[in-house]
């Protein structure tokens, strides 16, 4: 593997200092805790028992959500123990997501 030197490099502009890794903002982890009930806790390793804290970058959604855990079937989602139909919804940090396999009966 190689070996990379970085050197920082100040540049003055307006009497402001800008270093190279100011100019790129750092990407923000969410961390969600998340629990899958049912046939949904085989997305999760056995030993986890269906629940787990997943990290998602800022700005996620519960469809991301659901498509990072590979769930593509009709389900029903409460965030912070409120039912949620809106997956456009944006995550927040400590989010507590549960996600149920939709269950019809008729």
């Amino acid at each position: 593997m190689a070996s990379i030197q970085v050197t920082t490099i100040m540049v003055k502009i307006n009497k402001f200092q800008i270093t190279p890794e100011d100019q790129y903002q750092k990407e923000e982890i969410l961390e969600i805790h998340l629990q899958l009930f049912s046939i949904l806790r085989d997305k999760l390793p056995p030993e986890l028992k269906g629940r787990t804290v997943i990290q998602l970058t800022a700005g996620s959604t519960l469809k991301d959500l659901l498509i990072e855990l590979d769930i593509y079937r009709r389900v029903a989602i409460s965030v912070n123990d409120a039912q949620e139909r809106d997956h456009s919804r944006t995550l927040k940090d400590g989010d507590k997501v549960k996600i149920f396999t939709s269950v019809g009966g008729g």
